[in-house]
């Protein structure tokens, strides 16, 4: 007599298995990052690190399952590989240089950095240094040199690294265009991508109005998940770091 439950339960237990052993479908993977290293000990956000080893073992992944790392100017003219993953270094810290970069080019790997032209060889103002200790951020040579190598494009972010979702929409409109000016007159860089990070209260209709006049460009967003792989504006994305990005990751191997 217990024969039909025992068979109903086996089902159950077989598709679930199924369903979390599948395989994902394609998808674009746009994993983001901020600084690498180790925190300083007094650091309150150490969400926003990401350790040497721990970047260089997620590329070691991407190789091994044969995802390909790609810029933002290559999502623009839709010449994506079967599994793309796209690679996003916001605030433009020079850790990305001295930790990320030597490891970058060990496995020929491709990375976006979002600058704010504002403080570029300065330091990260926008943060409150009792919360955070100030950090560098990439000098002119670095940028220089990152841009040479192929391997690195460059994005755009509030002129002052600001949360343009808070602020009134000229304003933010003013910060976002004029920081892609810049980058272009005062640095010779084209801006691949924008950004919006951090993004408190996060509206897309209002990110469009923000963006009059960059709307061609592929646009991160902080809403988080995978994205169809034809997909190259207002994309999802995902912390580094976090179970979502590793499990997508793991879905698509």
């Amino acid at each position: 007599m217990m024969i039909y439950p025992l068979t109903a339960a086996g089902i159950i237990l077989a598709a679930a298995v199924y369903v979390i052993l599948r395989r994902a479908k394609r998808a674009l993977l746009v994993l983001t990052y901020v600084k690498i290293g180790r925190p300083p000990a007094s650091a309150r956000l150490k969400n926003e690190w990401t350790s040497a080893a721990r970047l260089e073992s997620t590329l070691n992944k991407l190789v091994r399952r044969n995802f390909k790392t790609v810029l933002p100017g290559e999502l623009s003219k839709g010449r994506l590989p079967a599994k793309p993953v796209l690679l996003a270094f916001m605030g433009g810290y020079q850790s990305f240089y001295t930790e990320a970069w030597p490891i970058i080019k060990k496995y020929r790997a491709k990375a976006c950095v979002f600058l704010a032209q504002e403080y570029v060889g300065a330091y990260d103002a926008w943060q409150d240094p009792y919360r955070e200790p100030w950090q560098n951020l990439l000098t002119e040579a670095q940028i220089k040199e990152l841009k040479q190598s192929g391997l690195v494009e460059f994005g755009a972010l509030d002129l002052k690294a600001r949360d343009l979702t808070l602020l009134p929409v000229s304003e933010a409109a003013f910060g976002a265009a004029e920081n892609s000016f810049r980058l272009k007159k005062q640095l010779g860089l084209t801006a691949e991508a924008f950004a919006f990070w951090p993004a408190e209260k996060w509206n897309e209709k209002t990110a469009q109005e923000v963006l009059h006049g960059l709307e061609n460009l592929p646009v991160l967003t902080p809403v988080s998940g995978v994205n169809p792989d034809t997909k190259t504006a207002f994309l999802k994305t995902l912390p580094a770091n976090s179970l979502r990005a590793r499990w997508a990751l793991w879905k698509r191997r």
